[in-house]
Order: C-alpha cells, then sequence, then structure tokens
C-alpha cells in the first residue's frame, strides 16, 4: 500500500510554545512547528480551512507542499536549535504513520514531541502516539455529543478517552473555541471543567475566543462573555486561561499563595516567580510544588 500524502508538509515555523497553546510546559520556549493536510473533522468554523478542508491540489501555488521524511524533519527542527517539535496547524493524526515515525526520530535526536489534535483517535493509535508525546494540547470543541456528530463531524467520547489516555502517558492541556451558539453556555463549560477535573484539576484549560473564519460568519466571541466563563472553570480547575482575547491576563498563579509565577504580556514572558531545582518546579513566593514542566 503507498500512503501518497507520506511526509508533505504545508507550513514550517518557529513558534513561541505558548501558541500551541501550551502554558505549562517549556515555558518561554521556542517550538519548531509542522503542518500537513486535511482533518478527520469539518468544523464549519475552521480556523486554518485553507489547509485543513481543502485537498492539497487546491490550494494556491504560492504554499506549495514539502516532503521530508521522519529524519529530515527531526534534523530540521534539530537545527531550528529549539527544544521541541510541533505537529500542529492541521490534524496531524490524518498522517499517523509519518508522525509517528517523525516523533521517534525526533526522539533519538534528543527533541520532545508536542502533538496539537482533536483527539478523534481509537485507543490503541492514541496510546501509540501518546507513548512517543511529550506534551499534547487537546480540542474538546463541545460538551454536546449531538454537536460534535452532526455539526463538526466528530465523535465526543473518543476525544474524552483520547484525554484520559493523554493524562497517563504525557503532559495535557485542553483547549475549547467558544463559538457563540454552539458551546458557550455556562453548563456545557461547566461540563467540560467538571470532566476534566475528574482526571486532575492541575489540567489547564484554555477557552479560546472564536473569530469568523471559513463557513462561519457569527460575531466573535464577547470578552464579557469569555471572562464568565472562565470564572464559571475556575470553581473545578486551578487553571483557566483566556485566548485570542487582547490585553487580557493570562498569567500563571501559584494556586496556595496566589502570587504571579509567570508573568505573560501576549507572547513575553517573566519566570522569576517560579523556581527550579532539578524535576521541581516551585512558587518562588511559598515554595509550594507547580504542575510545570520547565
Amino acid at each position: 500500500m503507498i500512503l501518497p500524502f507520506f511526509g508533505l508538509v504545508s507550513s514550517l515555523a518557529i513558534d513561541p510554545i505558548e501558541k500551541k497553546p501550551l502554558h505549562h510546559f517549556l515555558p518561554g520556549s521556542d517550538v519548531f512547528s509542522a503542518g500537513f493536510v486535511g482533518c478527520n473533522m469539518r468544523c464549519p468554523f475552521c480556523q486554518n480551512w485553507q489547509i485543513a478542508q481543502e485537498l492539497p491540489s487546491s490550494r494556491a501555488t504560492s504554499s506549495p507542499l514539502e516532503r521530508f521524511s521522519p529524519e529530515s524533519l527531526a534534523a530540521a527542527a534539530l537545527r531550528s536549535g529549539t527544544p521541541s517539535i510541533a505537529y500542529t496547524y492541521s490534524e496531524p493524526t490524518v498522517h499517523f504513520e509519518f508522525v509517528r515515525a517523525s516523533m521517534a526520530a525526533a526522539r533519538a535526536a534528543g527533541l520532545k514531541n508536542v502533538l496539537v489534535t482533536n483527539g478523534c483517535l481509537e485507543p490503541g493509535p492514541a496510546r501509540e502516539l501518546l507513548t512517543l508525546t511529550d506534551a499534547t494540547n487537546v480540542d474538546l470543541k463541545a460538551w454536546s455529543s449531538e454537536v460534535y456528530e452532526k455539526t463538526l463531524g466528530g465523535d465526543k467520547e473518543s476525544v474524552l478517552e483520547f484525554i484520559r489516555i493523554a493524562a497517563s502517558l504525557c503532559h495535557v492541556e485542553v483547549t475549547t473555541l467558544v463559538v457563540p451558539d454552539l458551546n458557550e453556555s455556562i453548563e456545557d463549560i461547566e461540563a467540560i471543567a467538571g470532566f476534566i477535573a475528574g482526571i486532575s484539576p492541575d489540567i489547564p484549560l484554555h477557552l479560546s475566543a472564536y473569530h469568523p473564519a471559513w463557513k462561519y460568519e457569527a460575531p466573535p466571541t464577547a470578552e464579557g462573555a469569555l471572562s464568565e466563563l472562565a470564572r464559571a472553570a475556575s470553581a473545578r480547575l486551578r487553571y483557566v486561561y483566556l485566548g485570542n482575547v487582547s490585553g487580557t491576563s493570562v498569567d500563571t498563579r501559584c494556586p496556595e499563595c496566589g502570587a504571579v509565577v509567570i508573568a505573560r504580556r501576549a507572547y513575553r514572558i517573566d519566570k522569576r516567580g517560579m523556581t527550579i531545582s532539578g524535576s521541581r518546579v516551585s512558587c518562588a513566593h511559598c515554595g509550594s510544588a507547580l504542575p510545570i514542566i520547565a
């Protein structure tokens, strides 16, 4: 059998790790990001629809696909000087064989692997990838199974199981893009926060503001509504962050004393509020251990 898209990369960039978004994994570092084409879901508000929802043959020739071997992709990441490589932008798990081989090559080269995914994957292959993964950000797009199936073209239970498996094998953070009239109710966000807290209240939840894209023209998520949802989620989770909202604080605070341990302004960060001793990260103010990989 032949995989015609094996190794075809649509995008390469060096990003701040916070852009994935990951706030508790190598904070302040850069990550070598590789994007592919295609997706196993059809979210009508897809933010990267040009590479996720269109076939390569229909894309503009100004952004051609480039073919890599797993080893050459890892080598490119190594040359970039970043400590990690992210499989991101479109859905990487539809290129399971290439991503798995690339993760193995990256590990052999001493790099960390970051997987940014919608989590719609069967448990068997999920474990295969996550065993090679150091950190993942998983999109939990809605709490309604009907919305997942009829609007997004996915399966909520598969995503929930993916998050459970990820939490047992690597660092995990969760993102929910808050879309008006789809998943912006307090009840939905409380249910999402409750599920995550049932695994660990230390798992960060990112609530990101929607902006019109692809087939969706609804107005952007109101900042006030997003802040209200964050307060509701914070009743169950220790770390809730807002995304895609300018001027909003996304500092990491110690849950014990409330001191700022990581101050963030856009993608500029100040880590002087935390101390690192070996693999242990602590609050510089009260000494409490923090669930951060530095």
